[in-house]
Formats: structure tokens, sequence, C-alpha cells
């Protein structure tokens, strides 16, 4: 959409909940873009937060976008754990290695 522009979603992301504590228009160009990624990226680092850059045509609809983000990427990760479990619990039981112990 060439109305879109990138904004920095700045707050922390708890699987599909996010606490956001700032949406701030980042610049057009790509290397101030990140520059001030990295800046804002450790400022958040350090209460634990993050910076994500989302495309949108306002404030507003970068919030809903990264909200939306992080509901899918919570159900595909969830996903992936809950196939991850069941591969182990199907898979035929490992079986130890005994290693000898030699006392002195």
């Amino acid at each position: 959409m060439p109305d879109e522009r990138p904004f920095f979603v700045i707050g922390q992301w708890s699987g599909p909940d996010i606490e956001v504590w700032q949406i701030l228009e980042a610049p057009d160009d790509p290397d101030e873009r990140d520059d001030a990624h990295a800046e804002y990226s450790l400022d958040a680092e350090e209460v634990f937060g993050s910076v994500e850059v989302v495309y949108a045509t306002s404030a507003g609809q970068a919030e809903a976008i990264a909200r939306q983000d992080a509901v899918e990427t919570a159900e595909r990760t969830g996903r992936d754990l809950k196939r991850q479990r069941e591969q182990r619990a199907n898979a035929a039981p490992r079986r130890r290695r005994k290693i000898p112990h030699h006392y002195v």
C-alpha cells in the first residue's frame, strides 16, 4: 500500500499479549531507521521490552497489526510445540548408555 510508512511499536510481548508503551513514526531512510531501532532497542531491553518495526498507515493501525502478529505468532508457536511433544511421545524410547565408573 503506497500510504504505509514504518512505525516503531515499543513494548513488552508476552505470547499473544502486548503491553504497548509507545508508538513512534520511524525514519524512512533505512540507515537512519536501523540506527534509531538499535537505540530504542537498547533502552527497551533495559526494562525487558522490545521494539518492532511495523508498516502501517497510522499509529493506531501499527498497534493493531502488532497485536495481530503477536496472536498469530503465539498460535503458530503453540502448534509447533504441541507437534514436537506428540513426536517425542510417539517416538521409540531412547536407550541410555551405561557409563562404567571406576573408583580407585
